[in-house]
């Protein structure tokens, strides 16, 4: 994989990895930054993907993540949706998470493509 393929990929599974661990997604957006793409960066990417989809859930990950993506709706999303949102959110739980369907029902409503090609939707 080259270096642009690689960030495609790094696209696709950010916002699941923020819902995952903090400390995961801040090594491997460091693991991305400059300009140098070699084997050993694509095997650290790779075990790392591996890694954070054996990870429990974390609560406090999941909403940081949420919101992130919620500040692709915020604009569009009636009061209503914004105040059904964050219930969802304060919700969340190790077993309970309505929020991420929700986000997803909303990508529906206002579509973008970004967000429709995630790892956290798929």
């Amino acid at each position: 994989m080259n270096q642009r393929e690689a960030q495609k990929e790094w696209a696709r599974w950010k916002y699941y990895v923020m819902a995952r661990s903090q400390a995961e997604y801040l090594n491997l957006r460091q693991l991305f930054s400059g300009n140098q793409w070699n084997e050993e960066k694509e095997k650290v990417f790779l075990t790392s993907l591996q890694k954070v989809q054996e990870l429990p859930a974390n609560p406090k990950a999941m909403r940081n993540a949420y919101e992130h993506v919620w500040g692709y709706f915020k604009k569009q999303a009636t009061p209503d949706e914004r105040a059904a949102f964050y219930q969802r959110l304060v919700a969340i739980s190790e077993t309970q998470d309505d929020a991420l369907p929700y986000l997803i029902y909303l990508n529906e409503k206002y579509p973008n493509q970004y967000l429709a090609d995630s790892k956290l939707f798929n």
